[in-house]
């Protein structure tokens, strides 16, 4: 009796689990991609109407001229850059008007956002006023924070200038000089902006500052003597100019002489000797 051939695998014609499980979770899968589709267009939504609020945001703080503009883009624009930004500008301008409101801000500031990248240059500024304030302790400590990180190579000098001034002003001419000289250094080269004056600093650190001399007292008058004629000093002549002429003295008057002469003009009796026919009187002898 001949064998029956052994088949060498079955064929299954019925649908395969991968249709089947299509056919379990067809409605989960289509739901599941809906979903997917809704956010991403969420997040383009979203994305888009971030950038355009950072955008309007930034454009304000740039149109921000005075304290009240920079505080109405810190309520407007909260959690943005563009309000961390404002709130450093707004310390600088409320110095001018509050001193007390321009620390407080930059202290709100360095306390919300200690990793904010200005946050050195928050804590330079916030030193600043301090010392000008003559809040020197806090001022350095603030200072040396900075001019010790590495990460604030671009305001470390500025801090480091500062602190070798107050430095100088308390006497310590030495730890002024070694501050000044470290605000010289360019750890990491990018450029110094500060090293002109750090050497300027340098150079006149053991100079003495200015001292005010006040002006001596004006000598008292001396009163002048009671009844007392003011001399008339004589008035010396100018060489070259011209003299006057002395007056002519008056010429004595012409005396007449003594006996007047004897004239035939003015003798009648002579002329009368001589012509006959004439009386004295003028007339003609009869």
């Amino acid at each position: 009796m001949a064998e029956s051939p052994i088949p060498i695998a079955e064929i299954d014609h019925g649908p395969s689990k991968f249709d089947q499980f299509l056919d379990q979770h067809t409605s989960k899968l289509v739901i599941g991609a809906i979903l997917i589709a809704l956010g991403v267009i969420g997040y383009v939504i979203y994305s888009g109407l971030a950038r355009a609020k950072a955008e309007e945001a930034g454009a304000s703080v740039i149109a921000a001229e005075n304290a009240s503009d920079y505080q109405d883009v810190i309520k407007s624009w909260p959690k943005t850059k563009s309000a961390e930004s404002a709130m450093l500008l707004l310390a600088g301008v409320q110095w001018e008007e509050s001193q007390a409101d321009s620390i407080q801000t930059l202290r709100d500031f360095l306390s919300n956002h200690p990793e904010h990248p200005a946050a050195a240059t928050a804590k330079v500024s916030l030193g600043l006023r301090l010392a000008e304030q003559d809040k020197k302790d806090e001022a350095i400590t603030l200072l040396t924070e900075v001019a010790n990180d590495a990460n604030a190579s671009f305001i470390a000098p500025l801090a480091c200038i500062t602190l070798g001034d107050l430095a100088k002003v308390s006497g310590n001419t030495n730890q002024a000089k070694t501050w000044y000289e470290k605000a010289t250094e360019d750890p990491a080269e990018q450029g110094n902006t500060y090293l002109d004056t750090a050497q300027a600093r340098i150079a006149l650190v053991n100079a003495l500052p200015p001292t005010k001399i006040q002006p001596a007292p004006p000598a008292p008058a001396t009163p002048p003597t009671p009844n007392a004629p003011t001399p008339t000093i004589p008035t010396p002549p100018t060489p070259g100019a011209a003299t006057s002429t002395p007056p002519t003295p008056p010429v004595p008057p012409v005396l007449p002489p003594l006996v007047e002469p004897d004239t035939p003009e003015t003798d009648p009796k002579k002329n009368v000797e001589e012509n006959p026919t004439q009386s004295p009187e003028g007339g003609s002898a009869q």
